[in-house]
């Protein structure tokens, strides 16, 4: 896939991780002990700018001191983002206080503990109702419901933050694939026939499977 990047794409991407190096110290610390964060986030942002604006970061901070802090790139799941986010994956320099990965992977029982934990508490506690399945594309339409002690500054947040947490249940690979539209509230005043969001992969895994009738009206009913 990088064959896909010009020279010029490459060597921003080489940049890129110059400047990370030289600034590594300076990033951990804002990341580990809030020195400067607000600052050192905005030159970070600046820099993985000239990459792409579109390619998104998180810092997942590690409680052991022995393990590396986590940083992890994503698109979206944007494809024609996916050369350059492999590019900055195999570029990556051997860093003395992050590992890097690039993409949000599917949520397993091996790693649900690395990824944000506001995202975690999300998914642990979210319900969804199925509100459509398009059987020749197999990408669903739901509703999450959050509870209602999840607080936000405004609804654009709230969108994000409940984008985010399904992309964390499925990966980003298969939410593009899978996920046409969802709606989101915070109230659920019945939560009859609704599924937990944890149950959402596998649940879309049986929706590709099954024979297809009339029947799989019940689904939405």
């Amino acid at each position: 896939m990088n064959k896909e990047l010009n020279p010029r794409q490459m060597k921003t991407i080489q940049n890129f991780w110059t400047w990370f190096q030289d600034n590594e110290k300076t990033i951990y610390y804002a990341v580990k002990l809030g020195i400067n964060t607000d600052e050192v986030i905005k030159y970070f942002d600046q820099n993985l700018d000239y990459v792409s604006k579109r390619i998104e970061c998180f810092f997942l901070e590690n409680s052991s001191e022995a393990q590396k802090h986590q940083i992890i790139f994503s698109a979206y799941g944007y494809k024609k983002l996916f050369p350059k986010l492999v590019a900055l994956g195999d570029t990556a320099p051997r860093l003395e206080h992050f590992s890097v990965q690039t993409f949000i992977k599917p949520l397993t029982p091996e790693n649900y503990n690395q990824i944000p934990e506001v995202f975690n508490k999300i998914i642990q506690q979210s319900l969804i109702k199925l509100d459509d399945y398009n059987i020749s594309s197999k990408k669903v339409k739901i509703t999450l419901y959050l509870p209602e002690n999840f607080e936000f500054e405004n609804e654009y947040q709230l969108f994000v933050s409940a984008e985010l947490a399904i992309m964390f249940t499925l990966g980003e690979v298969n939410y593009k694939k899978h996920i046409a539209d969802f709606e989101v509230k915070q109230t659920s005043k019945n939560s009859n026939g609704l599924l937990q969001l944890l149950e959402l992969p596998e649940f879309i895994e049986y929706l590709s499977k099954i024979n297809y009738s009339k029947k799989l009206k019940i689904f939405f009913e």
